[in-house]
């Protein structure tokens, strides 16, 4: 009796497996699927935005109002449409929903960090830790923990590159400035990486540790030569200063970066003005004509929401695929 009930339960157990190794290759299928339509129909250069975003998360503890004015003027005189945000404002939510925003220039005020394995940088949010939040993300390794020197016990968390490997949607051909330490330091690009993954073409950042009066001038000196001088970007980060600090026993240099190559000859006026004349198209009684300038309104509106889509089915396919594999195993 009980060698058939043991027969038996191996049985329901093999049963059980095959059904999870069928909906494994199902799932395997939908997302080789999925990502070969997206890759080739869907992750086509979007056109550049007028719209640009100051993401201040140094404000709570470095405020300076000062750069905030100059930087909003400056963008705005070139015709963007410029956001604000608070320290206060810049938690993992935040990050989660930057993508969707369509900023063409992103100016990241903000803390980032090199974690001891002497290559990843982080960027932090304004969110306390807290290891029960965000469990998915933080076992996946999206999110980590990080603290300040001078706020000894206190925990952030902190957006890891892979965050924003992971995010839906994309950039339109956006500008990154990341004005905090190591932010694009040599041999650590895997952040600005991230962001070029995601539509951006270009990521300007630090080599090392730098101070936020310093990273505030030369941030503000950066956008008056692309958007009022005319300067390629290669050119106007070529203009920034090198500056010296004392890191412990040693003394280390810091300089503006840009990544990748192939963005060296970009010019920002070129990309409003290409932006300009898309969003101003001639207008007209021609019925054909109208109808034409529609269709290809909505295509473009499908096609970002296509596109957002097919990456969410990707994401929880994969996580579902993992369970799957667990249970299985």
């Amino acid at each position: 009796m009980s060698k058939t009930r043991e027969v038996t339960t191996r049985a329901k157990r093999q049963s059980s497996n095959k059904k999870l190794a069928v909906v494994s290759v199902i799932l395997a299928s939908i997302i080789i699927v999925v990502s070969v339509l997206s890759f080739s129909l869907l992750q086509a250069p979007r056109k550049f935005s007028l719209k640009a975003a100051i993401v201040d998360q140094l404000n709570s503890q470095f405020p300076n109002e000062t750069f905030h004015q100059t930087v909003f003027s400056i963008l705005t005189e070139a015709g963007f449409n410029v956001t604000y945000y608070h320290g206060e404002d810049v938690n993992v939510t935040f990050y989660k929903e930057l993508i969707s925003h369509d900023y063409g220039i992103i100016i990241l005020r903000s803390h980032s960090a090199l974690r001891e394995d002497n290559r990843t940088v982080d960027l932090f949010t304004s969110e306390e830790y807290s290891k029960d939040a965000y469990s998915w993300e933080q076992r996946n390794g999206l999110l980590t923990k990080g603290n300040y020197s001078f706020e000894p016990g206190k925990f952030y968390f902190a957006i890891a590159p892979k965050f924003i490997d992971n995010l839906a949607g994309r950039l339109p051909k956006s500008i990154i400035i990341a004005m905090g330490c190591w932010s694009l330091k040599l041999g650590s690009e895997d952040l600005a990486r991230a962001f070029l993954n995601k539509g951006a073409i270009a990521y300007i950042g630090w080599t090392n540790i730098v101070i936020p009066p310093d990273t505030d001038r030369e941030t503000t000196e950066l956008l008056k030569l692309i958007l009022k001088e005319n300067m390629t970007l290669s050119a106007a980060v070529n203009q920034a200063k090198t500056y010296s600090y004392r890191s412990g026993s040693i003394t280390v240099q810091s300089r503006m970066n840009l990544y990748p190559p192939s963005s060296w000859n970009i010019n920002v006026t070129q990309l409003i003005e290409e932006a300009r004349n898309s969003e101003t198209p001639k207008t007209s009684n021609n019925p054909a004509s109208s109808l034409y300038l529609i269709t290809n309104v909505a295509l473009s509106k499908a096609k970002d929401l296509l596109t957002e889509l097919a990456e969410t089915i990707c994401q929880y396919s994969i996580a579902f695929l993992n369970c799957c594999v667990e249970l299985a195993s």
